[in-house]
């Protein structure tokens, strides 16, 4: 096993980073569970830095014995640097392919239903929370467009919808969908890194749906009831 470990060092490292990467481009898509997690960063994540470790330490003794492999050495540390790129963006990937996949317009349309027949603060999910999250409706109400995106809760407001991935009742990372005519984002660029986080996007889909991830200087209190800017 060791001898197969140190033969295959390299194509083990290629294979433990693009692990990571698709873990959380899985996440974003799927919304994955906790224990998922558990596997990546108390596993995978351990051997793969070991491996770097060991590469390094490798790497500054075939300097000393002037024995240096210039292919090798490029190829861990761009491996390494690759492995370093925030998981943030991965799972911001698989949220957009995650409505792509399924159909923007429709998913907008419904999503825009809502807000003509529900009143604001509507909350639609499966289990009760804190309050006013304490008695949603069932999601089960909700159209099969909203549902095969693989959402969490939704909140209907006045003039748009959260529609949520993650943190509906935090710092919120999800879609919002505006209603006809509200939009008060349209005028911006399509994409946007929000200031102040490196992994916060803002992205268009279509006029009126966005993928959204909340700055974090809102962490400590709900997205939602803070006026979007």
């Amino acid at each position: 096993m060791m001898a197969y470990i140190k033969k295959h060092k390299l194509l083990i490292l290629f294979a433990l980073t693009i692990f990571k990467i698709l873990a959380h481009v899985y996440d974003g898509y799927f919304i994955a569970v906790i224990f998922f997690f558990f596997i990546i960063f108390f596993f995978t994540e351990i051997v793969r830095y070991t491996l770097i470790i060991g590469y390094l330490v490798t790497t500054i003794r075939s300097i000393f014995k002037r024995q240096f492999h210039l292919g090798f050495t490029v190829s861990w540390i761009a491996l390494a640097l690759l492995g370093l790129i925030p998981g943030g963006h991965f799972q911001t990937l698989g949220a957009v392919l995650s409505i792509y996949n399924a159909d923007p317009q429709q998913f907008r349309d419904d999503a825009r239903i809502l807000m003509n027949e529900y009143e604001p603060m509507t909350h639609f999910g499966y289990f009760p929370e804190r309050p006013p999250f304490d008695k949603p409706i069932s999601k089960d109400k909700l159209s099969s467009s909203l549902l095969k995106v693989h959402i969490g809760d939704v909140l209907v407001l006045e003039n748009y919808v959260f529609i949520e991935k993650y943190g509906l009742s935090g710092l919120f990372r999800g879609f919002i969908v505006f209603r006809e005519g509200s939009d008060i984002w349209k005028n911006e660029k399509s994409i946007t890194l929000q200031n102040g986080c490196n992994t916060c996007w803002k992205i268009r889909i279509l006029d009126g749906l966005y993928w959204y991830h909340a700055e974090p200087f809102t962490e400590d209190i709900p997205t939602f009831t803070v006026p979007l800017q």
